[in-house]
């Protein structure tokens, strides 16, 4: 291939990948995004293990202080890996606009909005 050919695929790979950038940017809902999406997955892929201590807290609301014990830390537990596996699929889909508009899959999206409520 010449040099002039190779020239125009390069442009034309440049267009290609700021096209599909703007694209993937554009979005009608400020709140998600696919960085967003990323930044919420790796946020509870990292702090997936406060679920143990936020549910008791969570409960202690609306409950006495031994239920939130006992009820709360099986919970946390359980919740644990579910906020792991929302995290993994959130971080490996961020490209990805499911659910719709990239909104979170569980709530609150992160640990930290859940402990900024409390």
């Amino acid at each position: 291939m010449s040099n002039r050919g190779e020239s125009v695929m390069k442009k034309g790979t440049k267009i290609a990948v700021v096209a599909a950038l703007v694209l993937m940017l554009a979005g009608g809902n400020v709140y998600a995004g696919p960085f967003v999406k990323l930044g919420r997955g790796l946020t509870n892929i990292i702090l997936s293990p406060g679920e143990i201590i936020y549910q008791p807290i969570k409960l202690d609301q609306t409950n006495n202080t031994w239920v939130s014990w006992f009820g709360g830390v099986p919970k946390g537990i359980l919740f644990f890996p579910l906020r792991l596996v929302v995290g993994v699929y959130d971080t490996v889909t961020f490209l990805i606009p499911y659910p719709k508009e990239y909104l979170p899959v569980m709530e609150p999206a992160t640990l930290v909005e859940g402990f900024e409520a409390t």
